[in-house]
């Protein structure tokens, strides 16, 4: 899978009649690269590639599509050597994480209702924290997966059953950092597995904020509680919006 590039990172296209220019890389990975430019490439011909990176890497590659409204041309590399293929690899990383550090604290919301995950939003965002939003469980270790979101912690629904005892598990194990609540409405769904007895915390809809904090483990000095912040931030004041 591609990676947003290193910012600012530029490659020279060098064509076999020796035209060449200079692309913006927009995407890169190990297998190919996504680039825009004005010299017009057409699909299935060779080029020559040099990517500017901390190293210069020099690669063969075949382009596979172009988009020439747009000037977007894809290439997929040919022969990279294991050095070459190292220096890309090393260079997406130190990226991600530059831009992971650089991201909001994130919590994964998993809730089949749109109205209790768009409040859930809201009282994040009450707390300092950006939201992430799945209707069902089937994409949550991919989005979990995405490396340039710094995720910390998921709130799922209990009514997903039985079925989100998988899920726990592999939170438990593959993401032990991250903070798992469990919501809840009138009832409590009974999930027979064992990462269901090992969540951080279980909330009751309707919730309070300030438990939602303390479940996610935010320090109280980040929690929106003035009016004057409320307003500002264009949060339901009283159960009501407030005007912009």
């Amino acid at each position: 899978m591609a990676e947003p590039s290193p910012q600012g990172a530029t490659a020279i296209v060098v064509r076999t009649t020796k035209e060449s220019a200079r692309f913006a890389i927009r995407d890169l990975s190990a297998g190919g690269a996504r680039l825009v430019g004005e010299l017009q490439l057409f699909e299935g011909e060779q080029v020559w590639l040099r990517i500017e990176l901390a190293d210069v890497v020099e690669v063969m590659c075949a382009v596979t599509h172009v988009d020439r409204q747009r000037k977007v041309a894809e290439v997929a590399f040919r022969g990279l050597t294991p050095d070459a293929t190292a220096q890309i690899e090393r260079s997406i990383a130190e990226m991600l994480t530059r831009v992971r550090d650089a991201s909001p604290p994130t919590v994964l919301i998993v809730h089949p209702t749109v109205d209790v995950s768009s409040a859930l939003e809201r009282d994040l965002a009450r707390i300092g924290v950006a939201a992430r939003v799945l209707g069902g469980l089937d994409d949550v270790a991919w989005t979990l997966a995405e490396r340039s979101i710094r995720f910390i912690g998921v709130v799922v629904s209990s009514s997903y059953g039985e079925a989100l005892g998988p899920v726990l598990q592999d939170l438990e194990t593959a993401h032990a950092d991250l903070r798992r609540v469990m919501l809840h409405g009138e009832q409590l769904a009974r999930i027979d597995h064992p990462a269901a007895a090992r969540v951080d915390a279980v909330l009751r809809t309707p919730w309070r904020f300030k438990g939602l904090a303390r479940a996610l483990d935010i320090p109280a000095e980040n929690v929106v509680t003035t009016y004057d912040q409320l307003v500002a931030l264009k949060l339901p004041i009283g159960g009501k919006p407030s005007k912009s």
